[in-house]
């Protein structure tokens, strides 16, 4: 499946944070199943959300770019989203495991 089809439904479905506070309250409260942070994102972004997803044991990839991103979800640019819901989080690692093969 492609990867910014399930980032699409995630978003429809309401199982997705997007923008830095959304994705670090749904980290701190539990709901994170996967952390997305855009390859172009800058380096203090991306080793925050690194560091969250290492302290609540949070998946995370560094994928996509921020234009791209937020497109995808119907957004302007976004450095990071943050998938909330476990089904679409194994989609998404699976799509995009496909993608960069």
């Amino acid at each position: 499946m492609n990867p910014a089809a399930v980032l699409g439904f995630a978003q429809a479905a309401g199982k997705l944070a997007s923008g830095d506070a959304a994705c670090e309250r749904a980290i701190r409260r539990g709901q994170a199943k996967l952390i997305v942070v855009a390859e172009d994102a800058g380096d203090a972004l991306a080793r925050r959300f690194l560091r969250l997803a290492e302290e609540y044991a949070v998946p995370c990839l560094r994928w996509g770019d921020k234009a791209s991103l937020g497109a995808w979800i119907g957004e302007r640019p976004r450095a990071v989203v943050v998938v909330c819901d476990s089904r679409f989080a194994r989609m998404l690692q699976s799509a995009v495991a496909e993608s960069e093969s």
